[in-house]
């Protein structure tokens, strides 16, 4: 079971889904922030107070400390900032952090110390720091726990019925809760603006914006680069999970990373930007014509080509398989949504190595054959 509900965290994370962005009700001063991303927004007050929805549409006040709201936003919800002391519920909020030099701030995670890669996070369990919350499987956070904690906010995700059932409990006991959905932006700079959002409840704007640019810039060097290269990378992007087959759809930001890098996705005529589960049989028919296939998973979900075939036997003379050259993850994959940079970097190496002689893999490693 645990297995089952970590493999359906991992596949949310691989597949986005749009998400909404919200309206806004009164006048303000200045409107900032989301250029990619859909589901939240940060609108600039008098004295520097910031009025921001979240992921679930939430309106909450961020009011600097000694400041008052301006008139007639005196109702809304307040956070006084820059905020002190964090929950995270994610490990992707650690990784947003980690530009903005406020992981000291984390008080709890809902990530056990040992399946972490964020060095500063690790260092905070072993100080005594951190407290581990719960829901490091999907399962229900220790609320308790958080509470204990007295945490200046909580940052959790929603998208899923318990995710929302955890978030209202945590409003009903009177913590302040802020849901960061970057998980279900469907562009990978869409989801590393959500760095904007979590800088917004610290002061941290200006590090935000100059940070994301600086991503920006070297992920549209990257694809002048790969689109010189002579070479047609035509991309097989897949996992297996209990006999069926999962492809992130032709608009997802798999199919957006894969572009960048200067690649042809061969589910790219799948519509939306969610998970689709197809058979053996397509996947075979449809990667017999691929010459990159990266398996969407990491070690230890995941360890050799031979465990592949294992899962699928009929995948066994497709060509890229007998060529013995299968890209998957690196295991601290999913705890590096700040770098999306260095992630389309080594998928435009993968298609194109010509176009970057000497360079050496950061987050994807080669598939050992057994």
């Amino acid at each position: 079971m645990k297995k089952l509900l970590t493999f359906m965290l991992v596949l949310s994370l691989v597949i986005g889904i749009i998400g909404c962005k919200s309206g806004t009700t009164k006048e303000t001063t200045t409107t900032t922030g989301a250029v990619y991303a859909t589901g939240f927004t940060i609108e600039i007050l008098a004295n520097g107070v910031k009025k921001v929805t979240d992921g679930e549409n939430q309106t909450l006040l961020l009011v600097p400390k000694g400041k008052k709201p301006p008139a007639g936003y005196e109702n809304l919800p307040q956070v006084t900032v820059p905020v002190k002391s964090a929950v995270i519920l994610s490990v992707t909020f650690g990784a947003l952090m980690r530009p903005l030099e406020v992981l000291d701030s984390v008080v709890g995670s809902g990530t056990l110390a040992d399946q972490l890669y964020i060095e500063e996070m690790k260092q905070g369990y072993d100080s005594g720091r951190i407290k581990y919350v719960g829901g490091g499987t999907m399962g229900a956070p220790d609320f308790e726990a958080i509470q204990l904690l007295k945490p200046d906010i909580v940052f959790c995700s929603t998208g899923y019925p318990d995710m929302l059932e955890y978030y209202n409990k945590l409003k009903s006991m009177g913590l302040n809760v802020a849901v960061c959905n970057d998980y279900l932006e469907a562009d990978p700079l869409a989801r590393l603006e959500w760095i904007k959002f979590i800088a917004a409840f610290y002061g941290k704007d200006a590090v935000a914006t100059t940070y994301f640019e600086g991503v920006e810039k070297r992920i549209e060097d990257i694809k002048i680069q790969a689109a010189l290269s002579s070479r047609l990378a035509i991309v097989l992007w897949a996992s297996i999970f209990m006999g069926n087959c999962y492809v992130s759809g032709g608009e997802s930001y798999v199919a957006k990373m894969i572009d960048m890098a200067g690649g042809e996705y061969i589910f790219k005529d799948l519509a939306g930007s969610g998970a689709s589960s197809i058979s053996l049989e397509e996947l075979y028919a449809r990667g017999k014509n691929c010459n990159v296939f990266i398996y969407a998973s990491t070690p230890p979900y995941i360890n050799s080509i031979k465990e592949i075939v294992d899962n699928g036997p009929v995948l066994a003379d497709l060509p890229i398989v007998k060529s013995g050259t299968i890209y998957c993850f690196q295991p601290w994959f999913y705890q590096i949504s700040d770098k999306p940079d260095e992630i389309v970097q080594d998928l435009a190496y993968i298609f194109h190595p010509s176009r970057f002689p000497g360079y050496k893999l950061k987050h994807f490693m080669l598939l050992p054959k057994q």
